[in-house]
């Protein structure tokens, strides 16, 4: 029984990597189950069971939005540690493993990354007013900061969005990549949201100048590309309200 368990810890830890690993000891598992019908079916059942739940998570919905407001909360002072118990650690690996799924890993399970998932998510995130880690109305020294903060910050823009005063900028993460956003005043009070990211993040906008232009409910967007940036401007008002902005006339 002792080695019936050992066996099945070494499969348990090699579970979707049994190819890749030179680990000896996992060689001698993989063998014995091999040769071993109650073990093998048990250890087909484990990766089929990994399988489908993989399958199941890549499918849940996740609020647009929902991604770039946690990682944008502010990191809380440090406390006590406590003592963890099998319960709690078992959560925590539970939560590690949702983050990986959903942030940067490039696993099986991951959706390919598109302009609407981008531009899905970074509305979701102004919908309500942004807290903005630097303020100034001057455009470069809003531009220094994201720099310095390693953000985008080279901008080309359209001359009739470049005489918007800015109010201030802070930086996000999406799918592991920076991104810059930047907020304007608008003359008619509201504001206009401009997010830059590495036009790398979205394959789909490698070859794409734009402008795209979409409605995302009473938001409108419109995203294009530029030497090695991705623009994304959004506003609340029709089509004609966004495209103001993006004539140099």
């Amino acid at each position: 029984m002792k080695e019936d368990a050992f066996l099945r810890g070494i499969l348990s830890i090699h579970r979707g990597i049994d190819s890749e690993s030179d680990d000896p000891c996992f060689a001698e598992a993989r063998e014995k189950a091999e040769s071993d019908p109650i073990l093998g079916q048990w250890w087909a059942q484990e990766k089929e069971l990994d399988r489908v739940i993989g399958s199941k998570l890549a499918s849940v919905h996740l609020p647009a939005g929902l991604k770039a407001r946690l990682i944008s909360r502010p990191t809380l002072p440090a406390r006590p540690r406590p003592a963890w118990t099998r319960a709690a650690l078992l959560a925590a690996a539970c939560l590690v493993a949702l983050a990986v799924l959903f942030g940067s890993w490039r696993g099986p399970f991951q959706p390919a990354v598109s302009l609407a998932d981008y531009r899905d998510e970074m509305v979701g995130f102004i919908k309500v007013d942004p807290n903005l880690e630097m303020k100034s109305p001057d455009l470069a020294q809003v531009t220094d900061w994201l720099q310095k903060n390693r953000a985008p910050s080279r901008l080309n823009l359209p001359k009739n969005l470049q005489g918007l005063e800015p109010i201030g900028c802070r930086t996000l993460r999406f799918r592991g990549r920076d991104v810059a956003l930047i907020c304007f005043k608008r003359k008619e009070g509201s504001l206009l949201h401009l997010f830059v990211i590495d036009r790398a993040a979205l394959p789909e906008m490698a070859k794409s100048s734009g402008p795209e232009i979409s409605r995302e409910g009473n938001w409108m967007a419109a995203g294009w590309g530029d030497g090695d940036e991705f623009y994304l401007i959004t506003v609340q008002g029709d089509r004609q309200a966004i495209e103001a902005y993006l004539s140099d006339t």
